[in-house]
């Protein structure tokens, strides 16, 4: 059981509360005088209860008066605390996400961020995949799927959709537009410099699509989902996501500079299909984990973006899907 520490910070008259909402919870919660706002009220609770914690201080307490909130994680705890579960279904139905959407949201958004450690890193997994590609050495290819930073940004836009944040889907959008078109530019360089044989066992792999494509990634878009709310590492489903993505962006980009266009336009179709199933999975996966806005005057935008994100990404994966079996 993975355990988390709660730090409530509030005002002295709400101490009692903050103490009381914790101890129910975990049966063991302490107060200190001092703190940010005069009272600090801390408790060890297991990382599967951290969200329900900071839904009832924020329910309880943040419209009462200041409360300031900090979940940090814990590598032992001696004595070892009993693991704790709820009674009430729908507090477990409504808390499905092992932590909380805040964790969830700080953890994602700084991954739809454009900056140039992810254009280095996109560059660098386009260089190695090219090369892997190019010599049919699989475990280059692999090793590029580690590079790669594209869960974070496919992720943001997701949880965006989910909690109606637009400005985070506008941006996880321009970041994933961003590095799709560095990756795709940059393999047509990189084909033009190391020059390429199309019929190459790793590369014609990649122009061979199947809707069983389209299933490895709505699995991939699922796992990365789960791993960001379960607080589950996330590298390993990162290289999952990178498995649908990378690759045949790589391929597309380098059959074109060598004029195999039709080649190049099965890789892309590929791509593209892929964007859309992990993207369609993730929604799909944060609806299911519990993921909804905190403030309840943002969940009507939540519920119609998040709506109108099914409708065009399945329209989409439907029209990608119909465009792959015709040309198989």
């Amino acid at each position: 059981m993975a355990l988390k520490i709660i730090e409530a910070h509030v005002q002295n008259h709400l101490a009692s509360d903050a103490h009381e909402i914790l101890d129910e919870l975990t049966g063991q919660a302490w107060t200190e005088d001092g703190g940010r706002l005069g009272k600090t009220v801390r408790t060890v609770i297991g990382a599967e209860r951290s969200g329900a914690a900071l839904d009832a201080l924020y329910e309880r307490i943040a419209s009462r008066g200041g409360l300031f909130v900090l979940v940090e994680s814990l590598d032992a705890v001696l004595p070892r605390p009993h693991a704790t579960r709820s009674g009430n279904r729908h507090e477990s139905l409504h808390t499905a996400a092992s932590v909380s959407r805040e964790e969830v949201y700080a953890s994602i958004a700084d991954g739809a961020k454009l900056h140039r450690h992810y254009l280095f890193l996109v560059v660098l997994a386009a260089i190695v995949a090219a090369i892997g590609l190019a010599q049919d050495n699989t475990a280059a290819v692999i090793g590029a799927m580690v590079v790669a930073p594209l869960l974070g940004p496919n992720m943001a836009i997701a949880l965006g959709l989910v909690l109606g944040d637009l400005p985070l889907v506008r941006r996880a959008l321009l970041t994933t537009g961003v590095g799709f078109a560095l990756t795709l530019v940059f393999s047509m360089v990189l084909g033009l410099l190391i020059g390429i044989d199309p019929t190459t066992p790793e590369l014609a792999s990649r122009t061979q699509v199947g809707v069983w494509d389209l299933v490895l990634a709505l699995a991939a878009g699922c796992a990365g989902a789960l791993a960001f709310t379960s607080g589950a590492p996330t590298y390993l489903t990162g290289v999952m996501v990178a498995v649908a993505l990378l690759p045949p962006t790589v391929a597309s980009g380098m059959l074109l500079s060598t004029g195999e266009f039709r080649g190049a336009g099965s890789a892309l179709l590929l791509a593209l299909g892929n964007v859309t199933a992990v993207t369609l999975a993730a929604i799909l996966t944060f609806l299911w984990r519990g993921m909804s806005p905190r403030n309840w005057w943002l969940a009507d935008r939540a519920r119609t973006s998040t709506y109108r994100g099914v409708v065009v990404f399945v329209a989409l994966l439907a029209g990608l899907a119909a465009l792959i079996v015709l040309s198989g």
